[in-house]
């Protein structure tokens, strides 16, 4: 019997049940309510043209030099630290639905009012997409049980979907998750070639947004190969497979995303030769090892393991300056003054105690729930709840590591959830006073809600009495009050790193540098101008060629800076201290914000 034959009929042993008319009224009815919900609650900032992240403002940005006629293979900001422009690592693909519909709809509502329809409307996509798949994993994970139902009201309701999935919120994290529970959908229980395949063409789109996914790609691989250890009969050629349509898709979207372009260069941040080669060896030595079969467990691991050294030493020899991860090329400055207090990229160890619960509280849920559901599955059919434990397991897993990875974990918990939820109902069921089982029904479905963990956490652990010196930096660096720095002529404009993409796009002034890693001497320069001595700073101005100073009293990074040196520009210029070759502008409009013009 062929391999194909043995997937194919393990796969028709378990046929999934089908969602009912009602259930997939009900879905819409949800989906629509959760996009109202998501617009409602971000209304003020829609209407403000207030985003959640530098990256945010920085992809719109893109996209519209993009349309405006910059190269689909260039991806380079030029209006920071020009002439060279801002090297940038990011994916062209994703600004095509933003770019698509503002073209739709630029002749209907004008340039400025299709963008911010684009700032909406595919943000809602996105959610609406992670509901979806969310909703089919549910489905799967609870065998066709109707509570499948709340899995979209769950995802509405997620601490997940509110950092990567609502209005204003263009950055490539939810596409991220989308990619990664596509990839968990197809690889729960009984396993085909096209299921395989799709969970690879996934994994290379997540690696082609960011090669973060490599781990959970890596991961995924992994457990495919321990099934296979443990059945090879059933398992067949899952891995060689998955990893096959991984390396063919990744080589697919760098040919669209570089065109013929670095195929000679190697990047720690995104998909190189390097890593391709490295999937192929992976497909080619697991197809061999599965084609060999060797008969003992020991034997197959050993075989197994092999191929895995052998891509670990070739990624080693190729690519040995990416052994520290692509922020290793950082200075000491930048990687203290910069890296270590962007929190999404920390561990959930190095965050506060109430942002580190309020980010792992539901993937314990969802964990808990997901071994219930294998040990109350029987045991023929626990294939499937096998997998979902395993691979929430592995998000969680990851999620602690980098704190935006949580964003997914919370996500894929919410089947777990909901299993849990079931579980303790159906044991408030049986109790007799009518009362008390309402009572524990609301309180057990407050407890294990989404939003009502991460509540509890920040009543329970958030600081309190902390004083807010000095005007919010929301107001200051608002894009509607930036847009009256037009007054002044165009020209390069110093300001701190997470400030410079909203001083781009919202006027028409260039910056000198940005907070994007492959841009190590201009974000050097940036964090000595505001800690260092005036001397130093005055001659990091002239080099940027810069005229202007800008700085807002309630910037974040700034408040880093003046903290890390009290003597500082980061310090001083908020409280209107210049040097002498500094002298203060009075801007028409321009509110909370100091202006400082260079005195050559």
């Amino acid at each position: 019997m062929t391999t194909m034959a043995v997937i194919d009929r393990s796969a028709m042993m378990a046929p999934a049940p089908r969602p009912t008319f009602a259930f997939g009224l009900g879905l819409a009815v949800i989906l629509l309510a959760g996009a109202a919900l998501l617009y409602y609650i971000r209304a003020s900032d829609i209407a403000q043209w207030r985003f959640l992240d530098a990256d945010d403002i920085m992809r719109l940005q893109e996209v519209k030099d993009w349309l405006g006629g910059q190269s689909w293979f260039d991806v380079t900001q030029y209006r920071i630290d020009p002439p060279a422009g801002l090297k940038m690592h990011w994916s062209r693909l994703l600004d095509v639905p933003l770019g698509a519909v503002i073209l739709l709809l630029r002749p209907m509502l004008g340039e400025m009012e299709a963008e911010r329809a684009a700032c909406v409307i595919v943000p809602l996509l996105t959610f609406a997409t992670l509901a979806l798949i969310t909703t089919a994993i549910a489905w799967r994970v609870l065998r066709g049980s109707q509570f499948a139902l709340l899995a979209p009201l769950f995802c509405a309701m997620n601490i997940g979907v509110f950092v990567i999935a609502v209005p204003m919120r263009i950055d490539h994290h939810g596409w991220q998750a989308a990619c990664a529970l596509g990839m968990v959908w197809a690889l729960l229980g009984p396993r085909t070639m096209r299921r395989v395949v799709i969970a690879g063409l996934c994994a290379a789109f997540w690696m082609h947004i960011s090669l973060e996914g490599i781990v959970f790609t890596a991961g995924c691989g992994a457990w495919l190969g321990l099934r296979w250890m443990l059945k090879p009969e059933r398992e067949g050629a899952t891995l060689p497979a998955y990893m096959a349509a991984t390396t063919v898709a990744s080589l697919g979207f760098f040919l669209i995303g570089h065109g013929g372009a670095l195929f000679d260069r190697t990047f720690c941040d995104a998909v190189s030769p390097v890593h391709m080669v490295v999937f192929a060896l992976a497909a080619i030595g697991s197809a061999v090892v599965v084609r060999v079969r060797p008969a003992t467990l020991p034997v197959r691991a050993v075989a197994l393991g092999g191929v895995a050294l052998v891509c670990a030493a070739t990624y080693k020899l190729w690519a040995p300056q990416c052994g520290g991860g692509p922020f290793a090329a950082l200075s000491p400055l930048t990687y203290r003054l910069w890296y270590q207090h962007v929190s999404e990229g920390l561990p959930v160890w190095q965050q506060s105690l109430a942002a580190g619960l309020g980010w792992i509280a539901f993937p314990l849920i969802g964990n808990i729930g997901a071994a219930l559901n294998i040990r109350n599955t029987p045991v023929d059919e626990r294939e499937m709840a096998v997998d979902y434990a395993a691979l929430l397991f592995l998000a969680t897993v990851i999620g602690l590591f980098v704190c935006r990875a949580g964003a997914f974990s919370n996500i894929l918990a919410v089947p777990g959830g909901i299993v849990l939820l079931r579980s303790v109902l159906a044991w408030v069921g049986t109790i007799r006073i009518g009362v008390l089982r309402v009572f524990l029904s609301a309180l057990a479905f407050m407890a294990i809600f989404p939003l009502g963990l991460v509540f509890l956490t920040l009543i329970l652990f958030a600081p309190t009495g902390e004083a807010r010196a000095g005007p919010s930096g929301d107001l200051c660096t608002a894009a509607s009050n930036i847009a009256h720095m037009n007054a002044l002529p165009a020209s390069t404009v110093m300001t701190t790193l997470v400030f410079s993409p909203e001083l781009i796009f919202a006027s028409h002034h260039t910056g000198v540098s940005a907070g994007y890693h492959r841009n190590v001497a201009s974000m050097d320069d940036t964090l000595r101008f505001f800690t260092s001595d005036e001397a130093t700073a005055h001659d990091i101005m002239l080099r940027h060629h810069a005229r202007y100073v800008l700085a807002c009293p309630g910037d974040g990074d700034l408040a880093i800076l003046a903290h890390a040196a009290p003597n500082g520009l980061a310090a001083r210029l908020p409280r209107g201290e210049a040097p002498s070759w500094l002298s203060p502008l009075t801007v028409p409009g321009l509110q909370y914000a100091r202006v400082y013009a260079v005195n050559r």
